[in-house]
């Protein structure tokens, strides 16, 4: 049976997916009433406030210094430095389109000067069919000055 790189790609993909639902943790904490609360989610978003359970074993491991020290941002931390990130890369594609308008316009600027100077010379030329060009010469006039 031929499974082609579809295929091959989704059902990877799958196995990832489905390798990181087996790799998800359950944090634990207590809360100020002295309630135990659990979540897929750390309190406050940093892993160094709570407590991870074995799901198998229902033992909770409680944060130590060696895990405080190993995720030194929390995850709002890198959200935010991923939003930087973002940010940046936004603006440097938008200075490029900036650049490429500029370019475009200039382009059209062009084009007009030419297909003026096209019009001008129908004009005065001294040919068969001097009416088709200028028609054509009108239609690129039209085309590339117009705002």
């Amino acid at each position: 049976m031929h499974i082609t790189r579809v295929v091959q790609a989704i059902l990877i993909s799958g196995m990832l997916i489905s390798a990181s639902f087996a790799t998800a943790q359950v944090y634990t904490w207590k809360g100020q009433s002295g309630s135990n609360n659990y979540s897929d989610v750390p309190l406050n978003l940093k892993p160094t406030n709570s407590g991870v359970v074995n799901i198998r074993t229902r033992t909770v491991t409680q944060p130590t210094l060696v895990q405080q020290e190993a995720e030194p941002g929390s995850l709002a931390d890198k959200q935010k430095e991923l939003n930087d990130a973002i940010s940046a890369e936004n603006k440097k594609v938008e200075e490029q389109n900036k650049k490429v308008d500029e370019q475009n316009r200039q382009q059209k600027e062009e084009n007009c000067k030419i297909a003026r100077m096209n019009r001008q010379f129908a004009e005065t030329a001294r040919i068969a069919n001097r009416e088709a060009f200028i028609a054509r010469y009108d239609e690129d006039v039209a085309k590339f000055c117009s705002n």
